[in-house]
């Protein structure tokens, strides 16, 4: 009996060159940047700096510290995936970034169901959390059963999320000078489409490359 072996056709592997590399590294340009302008100040322990979230400070730090290490991690991780190089490197950054995905959405469900700025933000940080969670969690259940392209690609939905801390900020801006309503709502606003607009755009451009891939019949 003849044995046969699939493999995957080029046009459904994530591309891995020079173009994943120049967005990879912008993404951690970007983060290093907001890790130093907007992350570490928490750290400084101010309570002008906390807020109305001083009483829960605690909370609020594990949720920036969890979320702070995974956006870190998170391009060198995908790049040594989409390499397939130091695998062993690549596990355990990966162990690492789900450690902080699973301590920075728990803090988050805290934080939601505690908030002073109303139940639609509460809804769109814990939106937030449930995102962080199935994308990061699919991705670990693709790789355990060895496929790759859909460990690659839910990896980098997850981390598209783990971006909504900086999206977070870019939107919140936006409303904000747009006038649109109040400050409650527009930060209700921008707790929603920080992660639901960049995943959107994620995942069309993840299925418009195999669907672009395929020649007209």
């Amino acid at each position: 009996m003849n044995t046969v072996v699939l493999k995957p056709a080029p046009s459904t592997t994530l591309a891995s060159g020079w173009r994943s590399l120049a967005v990879l590294g912008i993404a951690m340009i970007i983060a290093v940047v907001f890790v130093a302008m907007f992350a570490l100040r928490y750290f400084t322990l101010d309570q002008q700096v906390f807020g109305q979230y001083w009483p829960r400070r605690g909370w609020l730090l594990l949720h920036v510290a969890g979320g702070m290490a995974a956006l870190l991690l998170g391009p060198g991780q995908v790049w040594l995936g989409l390499k397939g190089e130091r695998m062993t490197l690549h596990r355990r950054i990966g162990i690492a970034y789900m450690t902080c995905v699973a301590v920075s959405s728990a803090a988050a469900f805290y934080l939601a169901a505690h908030t002073d700025l109303g139940w639609v933000f509460g809804a769109g940080l814990s939106g937030l959390a449930v995102a962080w969670i199935v994308t990061t969690g699919l991705g670990f259940a693709a790789i355990r059963r060895g496929l790759i392209l859909q460990h690659q690609e839910w990896m980098t939905r997850s981390y598209v999320v783990t971006f909504a801390f900086v999206t977070f900020r870019i939107f919140a801006g936006i409303t904000q000078a747009s006038g649109v309503g109040t400050l409650q709502e527009e930060l209700a606003a921008a707790s929603w489409f920080c992660w639901s607009v960049p995943l959107l755009v994620t995942e069309a451009v993840l299925q418009g490359r195999k669907i672009f891939a395929v020649p007209r019949r």
